[in-house]
């Protein structure tokens, strides 16, 4: 849309200097802004893909520490059943042990 409005300015102008030199500046203007974008689409570009990266990394972690705590539920049931086991044989030692003459 905008090379199309420095045309116009340029073919309407009549042909004077000054609207050449304005409508050569807008044409220096506007490259410098189209440049201008374009990086910063880039710079948008590069950000969007490491938000995708860390993302996807924090979907792993995620995994990760679910897995981790079953794991860990795992293990205190296991170790709590052990504890059970052991109270119960140290209960009957005890009671033995009181019981025998």
């Amino acid at each position: 849309m905008a090379p199309a409005m420095f045309v116009g300015i340029a073919a309407g102008g009549g042909g004077g200097k000054k609207e050449v030199a304005e409508a050569e500046e807008l044409r220096r203007r506007n490259a410098e802004l189209e440049k201008e974008v374009a990086a910063l689409r880039a710079e948008v570009e590069a950000a969007r893909r490491r938000a995708e990266t860390a993302e996807e990394a924090e979907e792993r972690l995620c995994v990760q520490l679910g897995e981790a705590e079953v794991e860990a539920v795992e293990l205190a049931r296991e170790y709590q059943c052990r504890v059970h086991e052991l109270s119960r044989e140290l209960a009957a030692a005890r009671l033995i042990a009181s019981t025998s003459p």
